[in-house]
């Protein structure tokens, strides 16, 4: 009896560990599914619409995404930060990126933007606060490692 008893006080004071060990590798399966999307991401000569929108709204804490391209490319349209009609699979362009950074992050363009918000005024305001960088056209399409340059200068900027 006495036998028996400590065996159970040691599945009972083992059980939480073991759930704890469990919800702390969970994070480690999330993540990993975002890490093969951003490897992904940085080999592509041309980011989708869908990849970027899912990368520019989780680095803007937008916690209400949980499929990282998908539901993120699908919030994106609804708030018009993509023009009516795009596909998630069509590569994006500086000037769409542009906007979609712009209104992601809340930043504050110039004079043009504020009275035209577009993907035209967006791409001015990002390249004189120099986020984009070097050769650069609004309909340039954005590679995955010109694009988590852009990214990763403006998080710099915005404090992300």
């Amino acid at each position: 009896m006495v036998v028996y008893t400590e065996v159970m006080y040691l599945r009972v004071r083992k059980a939480p560990i073991i759930i704890a060990g469990f919800l702390l590798i969970m994070p480690v399966f999330v993540s990993a599914q975002t890490a093969a999307e951003l490897e992904k991401a940085l080999g592509t000569q041309n980011l989708t619409c869908a990849q970027a929108a899912g990368f520019v709204l989780a680095a803007a804490a937008d916690t209400s995404v949980k499929n990282i391209s998908k539901e993120a490319f699908e919030q994106a349209i609804a708030k018009g930060w993509f023009p009516q009609g795009t596909k998630p699979e069509e590569n994006i362009t500086l000037g769409r990126l542009s906007f979609l950074i712009m209104k992601a992050f809340n930043i504050k363009g110039g004079l043009m933007y504020t009275f035209f918000p577009g993907p035209r005024y967006a791409f001015r305001t990002m390249v004189s606060r120099s986020y984009i960088q070097g050769t650069a056209d609004p309909a340039m399409k954005v590679s995955g490692v010109r694009f988590f340059r852009i990214l990763g200068k403006v998080l710099s900027a915005t404090g992300g």
